[in-house]
C-alpha cells in the first residue's frame, strides 16, 4: 500500500512536469491567457490558463499508474467496492473544469458560474456524498434535514476558496499542495479505502509538478477550472475522510483549509459590512496584501509556513486523537495573520466596530438613543488624505442634524480602500428615513485615456419631518464641490504612488461654504 502511494505521487509529479509546456502551449495558440489589468491582477503580461487541465490529466495518470501498480496490473476490482460515488465524482470534475475553461475562455457572469456550481454540487450531494451529522469537540450532532443543505455549502465553499487564493504566482498550488497532502495522510493513518489515499497523494503530486511552473515568475496558472478543480475534489475527499469513530476528523479538515476559508470569509466580511456587492473586486484578498508585504516569492514562504502549522496540527490531531489540536493549530495561524496586521486587521475592525455598536445600543436609555452618535472610520487599504473629505461631512451632519452619513471608496487599482460611518444609536423607522445615495466619481488613466469610473458611495440619512427637504436639498446643492474634492484626494494618492510633488489640497467644501455664508 504505502508503495503505491509513493508511486501515485512520483507518477503524478513526473506527468505534470512533462504535460504541463504541452498544455502550456496548447492555451497560447488558442488564445487561452489570462490578461493583466490595472486593478487586481499582479501581473504584467498575458500568461497562460488550462493550468488545471494538466494537473487533472496528471492526476489521473498518477491514479491509473499506482492502481496498476498495486493490482499487479490486473486493474481487478475489490469485491464490494462501490463505483457509483467515484463515476460520479470524476463526471462532476469533468464538469466543473469545462465550466472554469469556458469562464477562462469567456468569463461568465458571478451568478451563472454559482448556478453551474450549484448544480455540480448538488449532483455530488444527491448521489450520496453528504455530511449527515457534524463532530464538534467530542459532541455528535446530526443535520437531519439539514444535510443536505450543508453539504452542498461546503462544496460550494471548498469550490471557491481556493479560487479566490488564485492571483498570484504559485500561492493557490502551494496552498493545494499542502492541503491535498496533509489528506492523504490523514487518510492513509486511518486506513481510509486506498482510493482516497491514492487520489489525494496523485493530487499532491501533479499540484507539485505544476508548481514548477507557476512558481513566481509563473508561466501558467491554474485559472478558475483548475482552482475550482481542485476545490470540488478537496471537499469532496475531506467528506469521505471523515470516519465515525473519531471525531478529530471533523476539525482536521477546516484546519487544514484554514487559509482559504479565511480569505473566503473575510472578503464576504469586508464587502458586506461595507454595503459592497458580493461579487466586487477588489485587491483586499490575502495574496494581494502578502504581496504587497512579502513580495511574489515571500509570499510563497510565509503561506507554506502558515500552512506547515495548520496541516501539521490536523495531522497530529488525528494521529494522536487529540481533537483539540487542530483548532488551536488554525487559530494560532489567524492569531498571527490578524495580529501582525498581515492579513485580516481591517475585517477584524469592522467585526469589532459593529459588535460594539450592538452591544452600545442595550446600554442606552432609550432618551438619549438618538442624541449618541457612533463614529466608525477605518482605512482598509492604502492611507489617502480621506478626512478632508469625511470630516466636513460630519461636521454638516452635526449642523443639518443628521441621523447618518457613510461613505464608502475602494480604487483597485491605486490600492485604496476607504470605509467611515456616522450614525445615531438608533437610527429612524425606515418609513421615516429620508435617504440620499450619490455615486462617486475619479479619472482612472491620464491624458487621452482617462476616464471617470465609479470608485464608491456617499449615503445620508435624515429623519422626515418639516426640514428634511431642506436638509437634503442643501446636500444636494452642494454635491458637485463635495465631488470636486473626492477628486483632488484622489489626484493626492495618485501623486504619492508616483512619487511627485505633492500639491496642496483645496479647502474642504463645506468650510468653503460655511466661510461663503459667513
Amino acid at each position: 500500500m504505502t508503495f503505491a502511494l509513493v508511486f501515485a505521487f512520483l507518477a503524478a509529479a513526473l506527468a505534470a512536469i512533462a504535460l504541463v509546456p504541452l498544455v502550456r502551449l496548447f492555451a497560447l495558440h488558442i488564445g487561452l491567457v489570462d490578461q493583466p489589468d490595472t486593478e487586481r491582477k499582479l501581473h504584467a503580461r498575458p500568461i497562460a490558463l488550462a493550468g488545471g487541465l494538466a494537473v487533472f490529466l496528471s492526476m489521473l495518470a498518477g491514479i491509473f499508474l499506482a492502481l496498476g501498480f498495486q493490482t499487479g496490473w490486473t486493474y481487478e476490482i475489490p469485491i464490494g467496492f462501490d463505483t457509483q460515488p467515484w463515476l460520479v465524482l470524476l463526471g462532476a470534475l469533468v464538469a466543473i473544469l469545462v465550466v472554469g475553461l469556458i469562464d477562462d475562455k469567456w468569463i461568465l457572469r458571478g451568478r451563472q458560474k454559482l448556478l453551474a456550481q450549484c448544480l455540480i454540487a448538488l449532483v455530488v450531494v444527491g448521489s450520496g456524498t453528504s455530511l449527515n451529522e457534524i463532530s464538534l469537540l467530542g459532541t455528535e450532532i446530526p443535520l437531519g434535514i439539514f444535510a443536505l443543505p450543508v453539504s452542498v455549502l461546503w462544496l460550494l465553499i471548498s469550490i471557491n476558496a481556493l479560487n479566490l487564493l488564485d492571483g498570484a504566482d504559485g500561492m493557490a498550488t502551494t496552498v493545494g499542495v499542502f492541503i491535498s497532502g496533509a489528506l492523504a495522510v490523514i487518510s492513509f493513518l486511518h486506513d481510509s479505502p486506498a482510493l482516497n489515499s491514492i487520489t489525494a497523494f496523485a493530487l499532491c503530486g501533479a499540484l507539485l509538478g505544476f508548481l514548477f511552473y507557476n512558481r513566481p515568475p509563473a508561466s501558467i496558472f491554474l485559472g478558475d477550472a483548475g482552482s475550482m478543480m481542485v476545490g470540488l475534489l478537496v471537499g469532496v475527499l475531506a467528506m469521505w475522510c471523515r470516519q465515525k469513530e473519531t471525531t478529530a476528523f471533523a476539525a482536521a479538515p477546516l484546519a487544514i483549509l484554514v487559509l482559504p476559508l479565511f480569505d473566503s470569509v473575510a472578503a464576504i466580511t469586508r464587502r458586506w459590512l461595507t454595503g459592497r456587492s458580493l461579487y466586487t473586486s477588489d485587491r483586499g484578498h490575502m495574496h494581494h496584501l502578502l504581496n504587497d508585504k512579502f513580495g511574489r516569492v515571500g509570499t510563497l514562504w510565509v503561506v507554506a509556513a502558515a500552512c506547515t502549522v495548520s496541516s501539521t496540527t490536523a495531522i497530529a490531531s488525528v494521529w494522536l486523537q487529540q481533537s483539540w489540536l487542530a483548532p488551536v493549530g488554525a487559530l494560532l495561524v489567524l492569531a498571527v495573520f490578524v495580529s501582525t496586521r498581515t492579513f485580516g486587521h481591517s475585517e477584524f475592525r469592522l467585526v469589532a466596530g459593529r459588535a460594539w455598536h450592538l452591544i452600545h445600543s442595550f446600554l442606552l436609555r432609550p432618551a438619549v438613543c438618538e442624541q449618541q452618535k457612533h463614529e466608525r472610520v477605518l482605512k482598509i487599504q492604502g492611507d489617502g488624505p480621506w478626512q478632508f473629505v469625511w470630516e466636513p461631512l460630519i461636521d454638516f451632519a452635526v449642523r443639518q442634524e443628521l441621523a447618518s452619513v457613510k461613505i464608502d471608496v475602494n480604487m483597485a487599482w491605486l490600492h485604496e480602500s476607504y470605509h467611515a460611518t456616522w450614525r445615531s444609536v438608533q437610527l429612524p423607522e425606515p418609513a421615516l428615513q429620508s435617504v440620499v445615495r450619490i455615486p462617486l466619481f475619479a479619472a482612472r488613466g491620464s491624458g487621452e485615456h482617462a476616464e471617470q469610473v465609479p470608485i464608491g458611495r456617499l449615503e445620508i440619512i435624515a429623519a422626515s419631518n418639516a426640514d428634511s427637504l431642506n436638509r437634503l436639498s442643501d446636500f444636494l446643492e452642494h454635491a458637485a464641490e463635495l465631488q470636486l474634492q473626492v477628486k483632488q484626494v484622489v489626484s493626492r494618492i495618485e501623486e504619492i504612488k508616483r512619487g511627485d510633488p505633492i500639491s496642496d489640497l483645496p479647502f474642504p467644501w463645506y468650510q468653503e461654504h460655511n466661510s461663503a455664508s459667513a
